[in-house]
């Protein structure tokens, strides 16, 4: 009789953290299975945009942006402004480059590329961070979130290269290696992933400082609850029950 306390203790046990990741009308293994596929889904297409931008592809990488964005920002936009511009920049603080005004649609539609100082056309350079003295190599994938209704997902990494002081300042050529959180967000529209938010966790102020911010309402995401996978559930046989983890962002 004594073992009966401890066997009801393991089975609520149990019971609480099934609940966790239970999603309303479907069974423990449809819900683990869904976002699994979904997990393995989004780690693929987060590789495919981390190479567009590292190979500073930026056609390829407007093609991730969510349909509601390339309505608002044309593809000669993005070019122009290497892949980092929000829909309503002529608004905002972006309305002024170096001083400068913004120059028109036509102008950008005309010239989107990007000129050397001797007035020649250059590369395009894909943006990461403000700071131009920051070479982004590499990542490693952290963590991946999905929301329960299986609509939004959260794709954390971390990006490693080699960061420099502004040469200017310092007067002098010091670089270190460097490693910064970054966040892919992601939604589905018309049952395909398309990048909606990025954001920088890794502002100089300490805070996390939104970056793209498309179409949505921040109610959206923060009010979410979401189910994590790790990057571990990803590279063998499907376990969820060790892998799946709820919790809200």
């Amino acid at each position: 009789m004594r073992g009966i306390p401890k066997i009801t203790g393991y089975f609520l046990s149990g019971m609480f953290l099934l609940s966790w990741v239970f999603v309303p009308g479907k069974s423990w293994a449809q819900v683990s299975d869904e976002f699994l596929n979904e997990a393995k889904k989004l780690a693929k297409l987060e590789d495919k945009l981390f190479h567009k931008r590292l190979k500073n592809d930026l056609e390829g990488t407007y093609e991730f942006q969510h349909p509601t964005y390339k309505e608002k920002i044309s593809l000669e936009e993005f070019l122009y402004f290497e892949g980092r511009v929000v829909t309503g920049y002529r608004d905002g603080s972006m309305a002024h480059i170096s001083g400068g005004m913004i120059p028109n649609l036509d102008f950008i539609k005309k010239n989107p590329r990007k000129r050397d100082a001797l007035g020649f056309p250059r590369p395009f350079r894909y943006r990461w961070f403000l700071n131009p003295f920051i070479e982004v190599k590499r990542y490693s994938l952290d963590r991946i979130s999905i929301s329960e209704d299986g609509k939004y997902a959260m794709v954390e990494i971390v990006l490693k290269g080699r960061e420099r002081l502004n040469p200017v300042l310092i007067r002098g050529d010091i670089s270190f290696d460097m490693a910064r959180p970054y966040v892919d967000y992601w939604e589905k529209v018309d049952g395909k992933w398309v990048i909606t938010v990025l954001i920088d966790k890794s502002a100089i102020s300490g805070g996390m400082k939104t970056l793209y911010f498309i179409p949505n309402n921040n109610d959206a995401w923060e009010k979410k609850e979401y189910v994590q996978i790790d990057p571990a559930s990803l590279l063998a046989d499907p376990d969820p029950e060790r892998h799946a983890l709820n919790g809200k962002h």
